[in-house]
Protein backbone atom coordinates (compact mmCIF):
# COMPACT_ATOMS: atom_id res chain seq x y z
CA UNK A 1 0.00 0.00 0.00
CA UNK A 2 1.39 3.34 -1.18
CA UNK A 3 2.40 5.55 1.35
CA UNK A 4 -0.08 8.60 2.19
CA UNK A 5 1.02 11.91 0.75
CA UNK A 6 1.51 14.82 3.21
CA UNK A 7 -1.75 16.54 1.82
CA UNK A 8 -3.74 13.48 2.25
CA UNK A 9 -2.33 13.27 5.87
CA UNK A 10 -3.35 16.52 6.19
CA UNK A 11 -6.87 16.43 5.24
CA UNK A 12 -7.07 13.34 7.32
CA UNK A 13 -6.30 15.25 10.62
CA UNK A 14 -8.82 13.98 13.73
CA UNK A 15 -12.15 16.43 13.52
CA UNK A 16 -11.96 16.53 17.55
CA UNK A 17 -8.04 18.16 17.41
CA UNK A 18 -9.78 20.65 14.52
CA UNK A 19 -12.40 21.38 17.38
CA UNK A 20 -10.11 21.40 20.17
CA UNK A 21 -7.96 24.50 18.55
CA UNK A 22 -10.81 26.40 17.85
CA UNK A 23 -11.47 25.63 21.85
CA UNK A 24 -8.36 26.72 22.99
CA UNK A 25 -8.16 29.68 20.39
CA UNK A 26 -11.46 31.09 21.53
CA UNK A 27 -10.84 30.72 25.06
CA UNK A 28 -6.96 32.05 24.88
CA UNK A 29 -8.32 35.08 23.18
CA UNK A 30 -11.31 35.98 25.43
CA UNK A 31 -9.24 35.72 28.64
CA UNK A 32 -6.60 37.56 26.98
CA UNK A 33 -7.51 40.15 24.70
CA UNK A 34 -4.98 42.08 22.18
CA UNK A 35 -5.33 45.62 20.37
CA UNK A 36 -6.23 44.71 16.90
CA UNK A 37 -7.65 47.61 14.78
CA UNK A 38 -11.45 47.48 15.54
CA UNK A 39 -14.36 49.34 13.86
CA UNK A 40 -16.42 51.65 15.97
CA UNK A 41 -20.09 51.77 15.10
CA UNK A 42 -22.20 54.92 15.20
CA UNK A 43 -23.99 54.24 18.37
CA UNK A 44 -20.57 53.29 19.79
CA UNK A 45 -18.72 56.15 18.90
CA UNK A 46 -21.98 58.84 19.84
CA UNK A 47 -22.07 56.83 23.13
CA UNK A 48 -18.73 57.64 23.87
CA UNK A 49 -19.03 61.30 22.67
CA UNK A 50 -21.74 62.14 25.13
CA UNK A 51 -20.05 60.70 27.98
CA UNK A 52 -16.88 62.80 27.37
CA UNK A 53 -19.16 65.78 26.57
CA UNK A 54 -20.29 66.14 30.44
CA UNK A 55 -18.93 68.74 32.38
CA UNK A 56 -16.24 68.65 35.19
CA UNK A 57 -18.19 68.93 38.17
CA UNK A 58 -21.66 67.61 36.84
CA UNK A 59 -24.35 65.81 38.99
CA UNK A 60 -25.70 63.04 36.94
CA UNK A 61 -28.34 60.49 37.54
CA UNK A 62 -27.65 56.70 37.02
CA UNK A 63 -30.89 54.43 37.38
CA UNK A 64 -29.00 51.07 37.48
CA UNK A 65 -30.84 48.04 36.86
CA UNK A 66 -28.76 44.90 35.68
CA UNK A 67 -29.64 41.77 36.33
CA UNK A 68 -27.31 38.56 36.95
CA UNK A 69 -28.17 37.36 33.22
CA UNK A 70 -27.59 40.63 31.53
CA UNK A 71 -24.10 41.43 33.00
CA UNK A 72 -22.28 39.87 31.11
CA UNK A 73 -22.53 42.10 28.38
CA UNK A 74 -23.52 45.29 30.06
CA UNK A 75 -21.09 45.28 32.76
CA UNK A 76 -18.02 46.80 31.10
CA UNK A 77 -19.76 49.39 29.82
CA UNK A 78 -21.34 50.56 33.18
CA UNK A 79 -18.58 50.32 35.08
CA UNK A 80 -16.65 52.13 32.30
CA UNK A 81 -18.79 55.12 32.38
CA UNK A 82 -19.12 55.11 36.16
CA UNK A 83 -15.28 55.31 36.54
CA UNK A 84 -14.96 58.03 33.43
CA UNK A 85 -17.41 60.41 35.23
CA UNK A 86 -15.55 60.07 38.56
CA UNK A 87 -12.41 60.96 36.93
CA UNK A 88 -14.06 64.11 35.26
CA UNK A 89 -14.68 65.16 39.27
CA UNK A 90 -18.75 64.11 38.26
CA UNK A 91 -21.22 63.51 40.91
CA UNK A 92 -23.46 60.20 40.51
CA UNK A 93 -26.86 59.69 42.22
CA UNK A 94 -27.81 56.04 41.79
CA UNK A 95 -31.35 53.97 42.08
CA UNK A 96 -32.72 50.75 41.48
CA UNK A 97 -35.81 49.28 39.96
CA UNK A 98 -35.39 46.13 40.50
CA UNK A 99 -34.52 44.83 44.18
CA UNK A 100 -32.27 42.29 42.97
CA UNK A 101 -30.15 44.66 41.46
CA UNK A 102 -28.50 46.07 44.56
CA UNK A 103 -25.42 43.35 44.90
CA UNK A 104 -24.48 43.74 41.54
CA UNK A 105 -24.64 47.87 42.14
CA UNK A 106 -22.43 47.08 44.94
CA UNK A 107 -20.32 45.36 42.67
CA UNK A 108 -19.91 47.83 39.76
CA UNK A 109 -18.62 50.67 42.41
CA UNK A 110 -16.04 48.53 43.97
CA UNK A 111 -15.00 48.33 40.13
CA UNK A 112 -15.14 51.49 38.99
CA UNK A 113 -13.08 52.73 42.18
CA UNK A 114 -10.51 50.21 41.65
CA UNK A 115 -10.41 51.63 37.52
CA UNK A 116 -10.13 55.93 38.73
CA UNK A 117 -7.13 56.78 39.23
CA UNK A 118 -8.68 59.15 42.57
CA UNK A 119 -9.92 58.26 46.02
CA UNK A 120 -14.08 58.11 45.86
CA UNK A 121 -15.83 58.92 48.87
CA UNK A 122 -19.51 58.04 49.71
CA UNK A 123 -21.77 61.18 49.74
CA UNK A 124 -19.55 63.33 48.11
CA UNK A 125 -19.20 61.75 44.88
CA UNK A 126 -22.07 59.50 45.12
CA UNK A 127 -24.79 58.48 46.72
CA UNK A 128 -27.36 55.69 46.41
CA UNK A 129 -31.27 55.66 47.42
CA UNK A 130 -32.09 52.07 47.27
CA UNK A 131 -34.62 50.40 45.51
CA UNK A 132 -38.03 52.06 44.15
CA UNK A 133 -40.83 49.72 43.95
CA UNK A 134 -43.76 50.60 41.54
CA UNK A 135 -42.38 50.23 38.18
CA UNK A 136 -43.48 52.96 36.01
CA UNK A 137 -45.24 55.02 38.50
CA UNK A 138 -42.47 54.30 41.22
CA UNK A 139 -39.73 55.88 38.62
CA UNK A 140 -42.79 59.05 37.92
CA UNK A 141 -43.14 59.93 41.48
CA UNK A 142 -39.31 59.35 42.27
CA UNK A 143 -38.49 61.61 39.50
CA UNK A 144 -40.98 63.81 40.59
CA UNK A 145 -40.11 64.20 44.32
CA UNK A 146 -37.49 62.27 45.45
CA UNK A 147 -36.78 63.03 49.20
CA UNK A 148 -40.74 62.35 49.91
CA UNK A 149 -40.53 58.87 47.53
CA UNK A 150 -37.68 57.72 49.69
CA UNK A 151 -39.14 59.26 52.97
CA UNK A 152 -36.06 61.43 52.97
CA UNK A 153 -33.08 59.11 53.89
CA UNK A 154 -30.96 56.94 51.19
CA UNK A 155 -30.50 53.36 51.10
CA UNK A 156 -28.41 53.86 54.77
CA UNK A 157 -30.84 55.70 56.26
CA UNK A 158 -28.42 58.81 56.23
CA UNK A 159 -30.99 62.00 55.96
CA UNK A 160 -30.72 63.64 52.47
CA UNK A 161 -30.94 66.62 54.12
CA UNK A 162 -27.67 66.11 55.87
CA UNK A 163 -24.96 68.92 54.25
CA UNK A 164 -22.04 66.92 56.05
CA UNK A 165 -22.68 63.32 55.06
CA UNK A 166 -24.40 64.17 52.05
CA UNK A 167 -23.30 67.13 49.98
CA UNK A 168 -24.30 65.37 46.92
CA UNK A 169 -27.55 65.30 47.30
CA UNK A 170 -28.35 69.04 48.58
CA UNK A 171 -30.52 71.18 45.57
CA UNK A 172 -31.24 66.99 44.34
CA UNK A 173 -34.72 66.37 44.66
CA UNK A 174 -36.21 65.72 41.18
CA UNK A 175 -35.19 64.62 37.40
CA UNK A 176 -34.97 68.02 36.55
CA UNK A 177 -32.24 68.67 39.01
CA UNK A 178 -30.23 66.10 35.92
CA UNK A 179 -28.93 67.97 32.95
CA UNK A 180 -27.41 64.57 32.23
CA UNK A 181 -28.82 61.20 33.23
CA UNK A 182 -28.03 57.72 32.34
CA UNK A 183 -29.67 54.16 32.68
CA UNK A 184 -29.21 50.90 32.29
CA UNK A 185 -32.31 48.47 31.98
CA UNK A 186 -30.94 44.75 31.06
CA UNK A 187 -33.03 43.62 28.58
CA UNK A 188 -36.49 44.86 29.41
CA UNK A 189 -37.18 47.37 26.72
CA UNK A 190 -37.90 49.66 29.21
CA UNK A 191 -36.32 52.73 28.00
CA UNK A 192 -39.49 54.37 26.48
CA UNK A 193 -40.14 54.78 29.80
CA UNK A 194 -37.55 56.82 31.01
CA UNK A 195 -38.49 59.10 28.10
CA UNK A 196 -41.66 59.66 29.22
CA UNK A 197 -41.33 59.67 33.10
CA UNK A 198 -37.34 61.87 32.80
CA UNK A 199 -36.94 63.31 29.01
CA UNK A 200 -39.73 64.63 28.66
CA UNK A 201 -41.36 66.19 31.80
CA UNK A 202 -37.54 67.82 32.65
CA UNK A 203 -35.73 67.76 29.82
CA UNK A 204 -32.97 65.94 30.58
CA UNK A 205 -30.31 64.34 28.29
CA UNK A 206 -30.18 60.56 28.65
CA UNK A 207 -28.25 57.55 27.61
CA UNK A 208 -29.03 54.17 27.62
CA UNK A 209 -27.08 51.14 28.51
CA UNK A 210 -29.24 48.05 27.29
CA UNK A 211 -29.12 44.79 25.19
CA UNK A 212 -28.82 44.81 21.82
CA UNK A 213 -32.12 42.76 21.77
CA UNK A 214 -33.93 46.75 22.64
CA UNK A 215 -32.02 48.66 19.88
CA UNK A 216 -35.38 48.50 18.04
CA UNK A 217 -36.94 49.91 20.63
CA UNK A 218 -34.77 53.22 20.80
CA UNK A 219 -34.20 53.36 17.66
CA UNK A 220 -36.97 56.18 16.99
CA UNK A 221 -35.79 58.17 20.36
CA UNK A 222 -32.04 58.05 19.17
CA UNK A 223 -33.27 59.72 15.93
CA UNK A 224 -35.31 62.51 17.91
CA UNK A 225 -32.47 62.99 20.04
CA UNK A 226 -34.88 61.84 23.09
CA UNK A 227 -32.70 59.22 23.78
CA UNK A 228 -29.07 61.12 23.10
CA UNK A 229 -26.73 58.09 23.07
CA UNK A 230 -26.96 54.26 23.81
CA UNK A 231 -24.44 51.75 24.78
CA UNK A 232 -25.56 48.91 22.71
CA UNK A 233 -25.40 45.28 24.50
CA UNK A 234 -22.15 43.35 24.10
CA UNK A 235 -20.46 45.44 21.26
CA UNK A 236 -21.39 48.62 23.14
CA UNK A 237 -18.80 47.30 25.70
CA UNK A 238 -16.78 45.99 23.58
CA UNK A 239 -16.16 49.55 22.05
CA UNK A 240 -15.97 51.53 25.20
CA UNK A 241 -13.18 48.98 26.62
CA UNK A 242 -11.56 49.63 22.93
CA UNK A 243 -12.05 53.59 23.20
CA UNK A 244 -11.05 53.80 26.72
CA UNK A 245 -7.99 51.33 26.46
CA UNK A 246 -9.70 49.14 28.85
CA UNK A 247 -9.39 45.54 27.15
CA UNK A 248 -11.63 43.44 28.81
CA UNK A 249 -14.13 40.78 28.12
CA UNK A 250 -16.53 42.04 26.08
CA UNK A 251 -13.60 43.00 23.61
CA UNK A 252 -12.30 39.59 24.24
CA UNK A 253 -15.55 38.02 23.13
CA UNK A 254 -16.20 39.99 20.33
CA UNK A 255 -12.72 39.51 19.05
CA UNK A 256 -13.41 35.56 19.50
CA UNK A 257 -16.04 35.68 17.37
CA UNK A 258 -13.52 37.35 14.43
CA UNK A 259 -11.15 34.80 14.99
CA UNK A 260 -13.17 31.80 15.11
CA UNK A 261 -14.74 33.00 12.04
CA UNK A 262 -10.64 33.37 10.73
CA UNK A 263 -10.05 29.80 12.06
CA UNK A 264 -12.45 28.39 10.33
CA UNK A 265 -12.87 30.43 6.75
CA UNK A 266 -8.66 29.28 7.15
CA UNK A 267 -9.70 25.60 7.38
CA UNK A 268 -11.97 25.74 4.22
CA UNK A 269 -9.61 27.53 2.17
CA UNK A 270 -6.99 25.26 2.97
CA UNK A 271 -9.38 22.08 2.95
CA UNK A 272 -10.14 22.84 -0.64
CA UNK A 273 -6.36 23.76 -1.19
CA UNK A 274 -5.13 20.42 -0.21
CA UNK A 275 -8.01 18.56 -1.87
CA UNK A 276 -7.22 19.79 -5.33
CA UNK A 277 -3.41 19.42 -5.13
CA UNK A 278 -4.09 15.41 -4.00
CA UNK A 279 -6.07 15.30 -7.26
CA UNK A 280 -3.48 16.59 -8.91
CA UNK A 281 -1.01 13.75 -7.99
CA UNK A 282 -3.86 11.16 -8.89
CA UNK A 283 -4.94 10.63 -5.45
CA UNK A 284 -8.22 9.63 -3.95
CA UNK A 285 -8.41 13.13 -2.37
Amino acid sequence: MAEKSIYQKLLDIDHRILASAVFVIITVVILNPISVPFPISTYGQQYYDFVVSIPAGETVGFMLADTPSTRPQLEPATVITISMLWEKDAKIVFWNNRALSEPIYKEYIEMAKDMTSREIVYGVDYAYLGFIAGFETGQAAFLADMRKTVAGVDAYDTSLDDADSLPIMQGINSGGDFEYGFFNVACSVEEPMFVRQWQMPYGTQLASINCAMDLSAITQYLATGQIKATANGLLGSAEMEYLTGNLGLAFGQTLAVSFGGLYFTILVILGNVFFFLEKSRGGSG
